[in-house]
């Protein structure tokens, strides 16, 4: 056998250890937070560490995530501007902010004007599930989770961003729940509170691929809440559903968010929340 030079000998000797290091970290620590691995609750190729699928709303394909849509309409990128937005997330809105959301009420446009819209595809929102939009390695459940549970940990694997543990005190309920992601990763979910079936209809299959996956993924859009809630709640309008607790939060920000992406919204639901919010006003 021909033997190498001594320089390519240890050349090709280095490439073997290279190759075997890289192959004991690919078998060793799928956990790794980077682009393409699988870690806990994670898919590959993903891009980020924590990517849990939510519990579906009714009629949905998909198990990446819960609640309502979005859509926009006109030339202006879908949510643009909208700072100080109402939220929903237990705070009682104040009285000017009650009083922009009855002005916004009268913006929004009918759903004659949104088109006729294809049948609805979740995955038009959420291809693959929660995205990274921010792109600090976390999908935007875990962020959402953070944000809205207190007493927060977080696994070993993702710290920072996976959350392991918390408590939720519900939203809509105004339960409280014990979150524990080694039991269930699904007694905490997030709610869109536009749902997404809502938004497709009243003008977002209209949008583009990115204006769409902004819109499930914006925080203002999302709450986390109990899972019978987000059962209870699925992908109805202010019409067919209010929370329990806090309906004057939850239909101030649903105008706002309608308004800012300038969805579309049926009569019955308009007057649904106008209701609300002038028994909001007293």
């Amino acid at each position: 056998m021909k033997k190498l030079p001594r320089n390519q000998g240890f050349a090709a000797l280095a490439i073997s250890l290279v190759a075997l290091v890289a192959w004991v970290v690919t078998a060793w620590l799928p956990d790794a937070a980077g682009p393409g691995t699988g870690n806990a609750g994670g898919q590959p190729g993903a891009g980020g560490i924590g990517r849990d699928a939510d519990g579906t709303e009714p009629g949905s394909a998909s198990a990446s995530a819960s609640g309502p849509d979005s859509t926009g309409t006109g030339g202006t990128e879908p949510g643009a501007g909208g700072g100080g937005a109402a939220s929903a997330t237990g705070e009682e809105p104040t009285r000017e902010q009650l009083t922009d959301a009855l002005a916004a009420l009268d913006r929004l446009p009918s759903p004659d004007s949104a088109g006729a819209a294809p049948p609805y595809e979740r995955e038009a929102f959420l291809p693959g599930g929660w995205a990274d939009l921010d792109h600090n390695g976390c999908y935007t459940r875990n962020e959402i989770l953070a944000r809205d549970l207190a007493n927060v940990t977080y696994t070993a694997s993702g710290p920072g961003c996976v959350v392991a543990t918390g408590r939720l005190t519900c939203p809509y309920t105004g339960k409280v729940v014990e979150f524990d992601r080694a039991v269930s990763t699904q007694s905490v979910q997030i709610d869109h509170l536009i749902a997404l079936a809502e938004a497709w209809r009243a003008g977002a299959w209209a949008w583009t691929k990115a204006e769409r996956v902004a819109f499930a993924n914006d925080p203002a859009e999302l709450l986390a809440v109990s899972a019978s809630a987000n059962a209870s709640k699925g992908a109805s309008g202010p019409a067919d559903w209010m929370p329990a607790t806090g309906s004057c939060g939850y239909a101030t920000a649903y105008a706002d968010l309608a308004d800012r992406y300038e969805l579309a919204i049926p009569e019955v639901d308009r007057v649904a929340l106008r209701a609300t919010l002038d028994s909001c006003l007293g």
